[in-house]
């Protein structure tokens, strides 16, 4: 199954009612893995829902014709005279769904905060019927609810062709309310300025992002499979809440500290120079990656465009997480002129940035899903090998940061381009030239040993 636990609380943290809730809530989101396992398929780019023996012309043209094939909430299976068909996640899962709805309605009822109480209720309803505004613009109702609970098929990872089919996944944790707040006044002060953008771009400005930093319980499903440091909802896909009602991004505490801790950190140390090693230390460079996290997914509300999924199909996510680093570097370094972002953080930021594409690279054994993140730092490195940023000396690496930013600003325009107005078959001859295994394979005695997470 996929779950991914963890205890950051002691028996006196939490009321009697608290816990009530939460063991209704985490039976709920142990329930969801089971969906997600019947989703997901390694082995074939379409997961479990295509066949996989249908080519991307026959989906496409089936497609036109029945729009459920291409629905985010459906299978795609074959009939008995080989045609395709399409079966909905309400149907395929009817029996598990009611369990999981009745769970969320008994939690509702012993919760006595009315944002909660009306978007558990909403999103009971909600997985039953495959349709999710209701419950969505009620969750963005719950920014400063103690209690953070998010259920249902979102993230669309796992889809590689179309990146269409939404994934089931879970997560349930506290807010840390004095964390949020210092998150919340950097974010701000991040997404003050505006961008511009590319002329025939069809971009959204999202109306409001707020951010939640969580000690998470439990990951269930897709976001258990994938260690995200955080997330943003509601989906990518769903542009017309966003410039409507606003987004909101959670932070996971738990997976920031422990990646810090068991990867990051030791990259940092086995990579760089002693030079670099001594002018940066541990505490400043985890504050930093907390704050990287935060950039990131800040990040994901300056760049939505309404056709780039179509445009890219599966390709969409190896731009877009890439897009939003470089976005952030960038976005940190208008802060540095307007005196509100140092010579020393902007300096840490593209360290950390280094560090975490290794953290991908290593992770990939693990997580072979993970390569859309890989192959966007796999292009990173290039330039940044190419541009000399990156240099080796003796046994370990220096970087002259002037370099960096210089790869950074013309490698952003480059991946702006393809968010913007690329298309699929363009996108895929791209990225052809930057192999994962060929950029990182001198970089492997960098990366600790040991299971990635």
């Amino acid at each position: 199954m996929s779950i991914l636990r963890y205890s950051p609380f002691k028996p006196g943290d939490l009321s009697v009612q608290e816990r009530k809730i939460l063991k209704k809530l985490t039976a709920a989101a142990e329930s969801i893995s089971f969906l997600y396992d019947s989703q997901k398929n390694p082995r074939y780019a379409g997961a479990n829902f295509y066949p996989s023996n249908a080519t991307l012309e026959e989906l496409e043209k089936a497609g036109k014709s029945n729009p459920e094939i291409l629905s985010p909430y459906t299978f795609v299976k074959r009939d008995t005279s080989g045609g395709l068909i399409a079966i909905p996640y309400r149907v395929r899962f009817q029996k598990e769904l009611q369990k999981v709805a009745a769970l969320l309605r008994e939690a509702a009822a012993l919760t006595a905060e009315k944002p909660s109480k009306a978007y558990l209720k909403a999103r009971a309803d909600d997985l039953l019927i495959d349709h999710y505004d209701r419950s969505n613009i009620a969750w963005l109702k719950t920014e400063k609810s103690k209690v953070g609970f998010i259920i249902g098929p979102f993230d669309r990872y796992i889809d590689k062709i179309f990146f269409q089919k939404r994934a089931y996944m879970a997560w349930l944790g506290v807010l840390d309310e004095s964390t949020t707040r210092e998150m919340e006044r950097f974010k701000t002060t991040l997404l003050v300025s505006e961008r511009k953008y590319l002329s025939g771009a069809k971009w959204v400005k999202v109306s409001k992002v707020n951010i939640r930093v969580e000690d998470t319980i439990l990951f269930s499903g897709l976001v258990a499979d994938f260690p995200f440091t955080g997330n943003t909802l509601p989906s990518s896909a769903d542009l017309h809440l966003h410039k409507k009602y606003g987004s909101i991004f959670t932070i996971f505490k738990p997976i920031v500290r422990e990646r810090f801790s068991r990867w990051i950190y030791p990259i940092f140390q086995n990579l760089f120079s002693q030079e670099i090693q001594q002018r940066y230390p541990r505490e400043k460079l985890e504050a930093m990656f907390l704050q990287s996290s935060v950039i990131h997914h800040a990040c994901h509300s300056l760049m939505r465009y309404t056709d780039a999924t179509s445009r890219l199909g599966g390709y969409f996510p190896y731009f877009d997480e890439l897009y939003t680093d470089l976005l952030g570097i960038k976005g940190c370094t208008t802060l540095l002129l307007k005196g509100a972002f140092t010579n020393e953080e902007i300096e840490m930021l593209i360290l950390i940035t280094i560090c975490h594409g290794l953290y991908y690279y290593g992770a990939l054994k693990k997580f072979p899903h993970l390569e859309q993140f890989t192959q966007g730092h796999a292009i990173l490195f290039y330039f940044l090998l190419s541009g000399k940023a990156l240099q080796k000396s003796k046994k370990r690496f220096r970087i002259d940061f002037h370099r960096a930013l210089m790869v950074v600003n013309q490698l952003s325009s480059i991946v702006e381009y393809y968010m913007a107005l690329g298309k699929r078959n363009e996108a895929s001859e791209f990225l052809k030239k930057f192999p994962i295994q060929k950029t990182f394979r001198d970089f492997n005695k960098y990366i600790p040993k040991g299971e990635a997470g």
